[in-house]
């Protein structure tokens, strides 16, 4: 008994094999920067968190006129968020260039696959087709055989002398 892998064409196992490595590729791509914008949401998320415990603890400790000071700037905020705002643009940048850089790869090599595929399909339904066609014609060709095999037959036994009855000729016979 044959494996899946054995009944398919070689065609189709190099068009299969192809788009195989492209989502590999492109699967590779996403959990790459999945990775990265975990790193970065996980720095952002810590170094607020640091903050906001040491806003507080400043406000808890602190006297309220040296709070002003302890606190940090609306400037250092807006520069952090900032920071993240850049790191994600560029992690998202980097991940359309990885894109496009993989589909430059693979997408010749999936595309002429697929031509070869489509091409071994055509060619084994075209050969599908044409014995198709040589069987409907053998099986015409018998009929016309047999139906002439049976209109000589019939032409044959036509031929043939059939017995004359008395009651055939009105002539002869006996007359009073």
């Amino acid at each position: 008994m044959n494996s899946f892998v054995e009944t398919i064409s070689p065609a189709a196992k190099n068009h299969i094999e192809a788009r195989i490595a492209y989502f590999n590729d492109v699967s590779l791509a996403m959990v790459q920067t999945m990775r990265e914008l975990a790193e970065v949401n996980l720095q952002f998320s810590r170094s607020w968190m640091q903050d906001s415990t040491q806003m507080l603890q400043t406000a808890l400790l602190t006297a309220p006129n040296e709070r002003a000071d302890a606190t940090p700037s609306v400037e250092a905020v807006s520069q952090k968020l900032q920071n993240y705002q850049q790191q994600l643009v560029k992690i998202t940048s980097d991940f359309q260039t990885t894109i496009n850089q993989v589909a430059q790869q693979h997408v010749p090599q999936t595309a002429r696959t697929a031509s070869e595929l489509a091409d071994v399909v055509t060619q084994k339904a075209a050969a599908q087709t044409d014995q198709q066609l040589r069987m409907q014609k053998a099986a015409g060709k018998e009929i016309l055989d047999q139906a002439s095999q049976f209109a000589h037959v019939a032409a044959q036994n036509r031929a043939m002398q059939q017995p004359a009855s008395m009651q055939s000729d009105e002539n002869k016979g006996n007359k009073s």
